[in-house]
């Protein structure tokens, strides 16, 4: 099975098809003041995504696409007889999360499109059936078996134990000894994350800016210390002393939960916060549309869901490093047992180009910290320790 990857994947331009999945956009405009948000903003909810264009859409395009649901709740498109075959189980938060789930999907559909592989989801519903879920793909056909997001650790481990003639990869997760016939996909998270917390720091006018992370761990430590890091960048610039108020909710998927604690925020002084929440972010930007608010999205630009509230993004290509590694694998690279890392030097991380709630001053002084540490020019600190030790340049 594995020569007939390689042939598939080498009968087309593997590289050039990949370099096809860029930034699509975020906030920008004039000034250095935080502008006022328009009164007839609105978050565009799970009910109105079927109203959206097929670019701002994708998943919702993709399920009208799709040529089989079975009855297991497994979602295909593409064809069985397909050499290529993908999978991914979502985490709990769902494929329309509007954030890392989405973007995952949207790298394998992404493979149907350009490379006639049949490409699988099954929607998780609880972390305990991780394993059975992980096992189904397999006994699918799948060739590669993907765990989106670090929840999915101790089921890929299970899951690669039971299926040695099959290849898992997670999202976000790095195991002390990985399995051979295992894959690490991780990001440097706290790079955009800082970007976006200078974008922050210099948009605030109240001097009280915020971070709502899902959950108290590890993997999300990198968006808050980053985005605090960058906040005190901005400062240093500036002269302020911004304020950055932090909590975690407990949760990945609880939008009621996201927006009651941004509404607090907010309540409390905050005209920006950063949502590091998946699909309870949602909440987090229907809190600032509703209160004439900004917030600044995560893992994907969520400006469509509130155009006149949302910042910027810290975007996290997880549709990139997905496509990228699935396209390892089928040719032939020797990618089991390691960890593989993006970052900004890898351009798999960033902020977007479109800006148009951020003045052009702000934005290229964010694009040329981004040029710093791409160089190695500037540390940004991914937890407690580094941050304290952290100075702004």
């Amino acid at each position: 099975m594995r020569s007939l990857l390689y042939n598939r994947f080498t009968a087309v331009t593997t590289a050039a098809a990949i370099a096809a999945l860029t930034f699509t956009g975020c906030g920008s405009a004039p000034g250095t003041d935080l502008p006022e948000a328009s009164e007839e903003t609105s978050v565009q909810t799970e009910s109105s995504v079927e109203e959206m264009t097929a670019q701002e859409a994708p998943v919702q395009i993709a399920e009208e696409k799709t040529e089989e649901t079975s009855k297991t709740g497994t979602v295909t498109v593409g064809d069985d007889n397909a050499s290529v075959k993908i999978g991914m189980v979502t985490d709990t938060a769902g494929i329309n999360d509007h954030s890392f789930n989405q973007s995952a999907w949207d790298g394998l559909l992404f493979l149907n499109d350009n490379l006639n592989a049949r490409v699988s989801y099954i929607p998780a519903a609880g972390t305990d059936e991780f394993v059975a879920d992980l096992s189904r793909l397999a006994d699918e056909g799948n060739d590669v078996c993907w765990g989106i997001g670090y929840q999915f650790a101790d089921a890929i481990l299970d899951a690669a134990e039971m299926y040695p003639d099959k290849h898992f990869a997670i999202v976000d997760y790095m195991f002390d000894e990985i399995p051979d016939n295992v894959t690490c996909a991780m990001f440097n998270a706290e790079e955009p994350s800082f970007l976006v917390g200078y974008i922050a720091g210099r948009c605030t006018q109240s001097g009280k800016v915020g971070f709502v992370g899902g959950m108290d761990v590890e993997a999300l430590h990198a968006f808050q210390y980053g985005y605090m890091a960058g906040v005190e960048q901005a400062d240093s610039e500036t002269g302020g002393s911004t304020e950055v108020l932090c909590e975690y909710i407990g949760t990945f998927d609880d939008a009621a939960k996201g927006r009651q604690v941004a509404e607090a925020m907010y309540d409390e002084g905050c005209d920006v916060i950063f949502h590091a929440a998946g699909g309870a972010g949602v909440g987090v930007i229907e809190a600032a549309a509703d209160m004439d608010k900004y917030v600044i999205g995560v893992d994907c630009d969520q400006s469509y869901l509130a155009p006149g509230n949302v910042l910027t993004s810290a975007v996290k290509k997880v549709d990139v490093i997905v496509s990228n590694i699935s396209v390892q694998y089928g040719m032939g690279d020797n990618i089991g047992g390691r960890m593989i890392k993006y970052g900004l030097k890898e351009h798999a991380v960033g902020i977007p180009d479109e800006h148009p709630l951020v003045s052009d001053e702000i934005y290229d002084a964010a694009k040329a910290l981004e040029q710093k540490i791409m160089f190695g020019g500037l540390e940004v600190p991914f937890d407690e320790a580094s941050y304290d030790a952290f100075s702004p340049q």
